[in-house]
């Protein structure tokens, strides 16, 4: 009797086991999917803080002529 309950309890973990890895397989293609759209924003991010500091950079640079050719 234990047996069989048992099996049946392996039965019943493999068949739930057996489930959820197709959930996660289907899963998979769309979290891809939004892991590729992700990364292209991020990398869009980043070109733009990279001109955005560039801009800061060329900004602070003009203030800094702008202050010295006051002062003389």
């Amino acid at each position: 009797m234990q047996r069989q309950l048992g099996r049946q309890l392996d039965q019943l973990q493999a068949t739930d086991l057996t489930k959820r890895v197709g959930e996660l397989a289907a899963q998979n293609p769309e979290l891809n999917s939004q892991l590729t759209r992700l990364q292209h924003e991020k990398q869009e991010l980043e070109r733009r803080l990279a001109e955005a500091n560039d801009d800061l950079a060329a900004s602070r640079a003009s203030l800094r002529r702008m202050i010295r050719t006051e002062n003389t």
